[in-house]
């Protein structure tokens, strides 16, 4: 059941170089952070960012470089800080971003979230402090040097036998917001495997067949997103109502004819369950 993924900018040469070769020479990365060519985003404490209807919004690092400021790399020929400074801001996934912007706004999200959860040491509780312009972490007492996180997930469009897709609502959601099945990959288990569980996990339905399809960061607050599409028959489906409200499958005129109704709403454009969506409706 191989399938032909629409190409994504996730699948290209990042936009953004992180320059790893440049974070140990502080006089550098404080002469570029001073430059007319440095940019900096900024985000508020609950990870949203400032941005307008015409994208993020960014400014110079007024003063020079200061403690907490993250060096996400260049652009073209522009560098790229974050800070955490904003009263307010505005949730990236509700924000119709370029690719450009998305992955500036991604990085920006998965390293300040990361910082803001590491403030003590996990060996010996001590504060630790960044380095290396946002790159890693270190104890001040014990001097353990620890890099960013990532938690890795899957998330899988389910078809059955008539190749109609699987669509539900988790309880959590607001609306009538659906999306496809996804979930956590456990200690010691591979992302295969994890399709399995989950599946069966949260919809009673044993996968028959699968194949991978794509990877997306989703900095929510730092997974990354292995996509999968699947085979099963839907008579095996079982909804778990602890995590699931409803759900079902839909051919394509039926999931049109309620997005266009307004009967069901589905995921935003930043996302790769849209993607999955996407490449299952164009066939």
């Amino acid at each position: 059941m191989a399938r032909l993924c629409r190409v994504t900018h996730w699948q290209q040469v990042s936009h953004l170089d992180r320059r790893d070769e440049w974070r140990d020479d502080e006089a550098f990365l404080d002469e570029i952070a001073r430059s007319a060519r440095t940019n900096c985003l900024h985000l508020d404490h609950h990870g949203r960012v400032q941005a307008t209807e015409a994208g993020l919004h960014s400014t110079a690092l007024t003063g020079g470089r200061q403690p907490g400021d993250l060096f996400l790399g260049q652009v073209g020929d522009d560098f790229w800080w974050v800070r955490r400074d904003a009263e307010a801001g505005r949730d990236v996934r509700d924000l119709d971003l370029t690719d450009e912007q998305t992955q500036l706004a991604f990085a920006a999200l998965a390293l300040s979230q990361w910082h803001g959860s590491r403030p003590t040491c996990m060996r010996c509780g001590a504060a630790t402090r960044a380095e290396r312009a946002g790159a890693s972490r270190r104890c001040s007492a014990c001097g353990a040097q620890v890099f960013p996180r990532t938690d890795p997930a899957v998330i899988v469009a389910v078809t059955d036998h008539d190749d109609r897709l699987l669509l539900t609502h988790a309880r959590a959601w607001p609306g009538n917001r659906v999306s496809v099945q996804a979930g956590f990959i456990e200690a010691g288990e591979s992302a295969e495997q994890a399709v399995h569980r989950e599946i069966l996990e949260e919809t009673g339905l044993e996968v028959e067949e699968m194949s991978f399809v794509s990877t997306q960061p989703w900095p929510f607050p730092r997974s990354l997103m292995l996509g999968f599409t699947a085979r099963a028959d839907a008579a095996g489906l079982n909804l778990d109502r602890r995590e699931l409200a409803w759900g079902r499958f839909h051919t394509r005129e039926e999931l049109d004819r309620a997005v266009v109704e307004g009967r069901l709403t589905l995921p935003g454009p930043l996302s790769l369950a849209i993607v999955l969506i996407r490449n299952w409706a164009d066939l």
